[in-house]
């Protein structure tokens, strides 16, 4: 095993998985049998929550466990794929900024070192996301995927392709823009995945009409409260009466959040972090920094929570809440989150410290 992979098994165990763990979940890789891990992370999770963990903590550490998951699945590859070593296998979105709950599906990329033949890495590629899908990280609707042609390629192949996406939204798929900028690798040798990712925030710092795309990504967003303070929820289908507080709420916390730690040269991917950043650095203030800390805390502790319950009504995750079915002090800390995150998305949009 390469001296990058010790490295990286030191530093899950460091954030809490126990070696002997990892060692279980090499075993189980290896012999095709990771079906069972869906229930081992709601354990985790429920034993987390009831801890007394807060949500932050709770979705790190499910972060970390399913960085496990992923290496003991890549490691299983490496028999039949032994080139795969020298690659990078890179995590974006909710997983690159560690902030999964149940459900969270896959969102990954594959940056390549060498010459791979193409038919191989496409088997592989495949290989790996089915294996995935069956360890519990559900496929990617979107495509964001190593299975799709467009999301591997070389260090130079992935500079052009992501700039390009940032600088001409009508290049790229359904995704925000915003989905690129945070990744970590998991797997694989990690400088160039680095350097990669240094490039692009540097391209973001230094091309004002990127912030200018990143920025006009937050139109769409509609404040789910109206003018008397009811709640906008679905109006037809499933969801009738329902509100999507990760699509309603918490991607524009993220986004808005996101825009202003990449302006100002901000080391840190996870939502939190950056909120705590900018509040010492002054970009807005601590009273509404700490609301957002707080929407942040509220709303993935409900998803948390609404993954708890899918599992165990053995029904798919999802992101939606009855406002209806909430306690009035809940309803008005729900009120509290929508108002913080409206505040911040108007104050990007309108340049305020940009």
């Amino acid at each position: 095993m390469s001296s990058v992979n010790d490295d990286k098994r030191s530093v899950l165990d460091h954030h809490g998985v126990p070696g002997s763990l990892l060692a279980d979940l090499r075993v189980m890789a290896a012999t095709g049998k990771l079906q069972g891990l869906r229930s081992v992370r709601y354990d985790f999770v429920t034993d987390w929550l009831e801890s007394g963990l807060t949500a932050e903590e709770t979705c790190r550490k499910l972060s970390v466990f399913n960085r496990a998951v992923i290496l003991a699945v890549l490691e299983a590859h490496e028999e039949a794929y032994p080139w795969l070593s020298g690659c990078t296998f890179l995590e974006f979105g909710s997983g690159g900024r560690s902030e999964q709950v149940l459900g969270s599906d896959q969102d990954n990329g594959l940056l390549l070192h060498g010459a791979i033949d193409g038919d191989e890495l496409e088997d592989a590629a495949n290989d790996i996301v089915i294996a995935l899908d069956g360890a519990g990280l559900p496929l990617c609707t979107g495509g964001v995927m190593v299975s799709n042609e467009q999301w591997r390629g070389g260090f130079d192949d992935w500079l052009e392709r992501m700039t390009g996406w940032l600088s001409n939204p009508h290049e790229r798929g359904p995704w925000q823009s915003g989905l690129i900028l945070d990744f970590e690798p998991v797997y694989g040798p990690e400088e160039d995945a680095h350097r990669l990712r240094r490039h692009l925030w540097e391209y973001v710092r230094s091309k004002p009409v990127v912030i200018k795309i990143l920025v006009e990504e937050l139109t769409d967003y509609r404040l789910p409260l109206s003018l008397f303070g009811s709640f906008l929820t679905e109006k037809k289908g499933p969801w009738a009466g329902f509100l999507n507080i990760k699509n309603g709420v918490l991607a524009h916390l993220t986004n808005a959040v996101r825009i202003l730690a990449l302006k100002y040269n901000m080391p840190f991917t996870h939502t939190c972090d950056r909120v705590r950043a900018l509040i010492e650095a002054g970009h807005f203030s601590g009273k509404h920094g700490e609301a957002l800390l707080q929407a942040w805390e509220w709303l993935q502790g409900r998803r948390l929570t609404i993954g708890i319950a899918c599992h165990e009504r053995s029904v798919d995750p999802h992101n939606y809440l009855n406002p209806a079915e909430l306690s009035a002090s809940e309803r008005g800390e729900l009120k509290q989150c929508i108002q913080a995150v409206e505040k911040l998305v108007r104050l990007v949009q309108a340049g305020s410290g940009l």
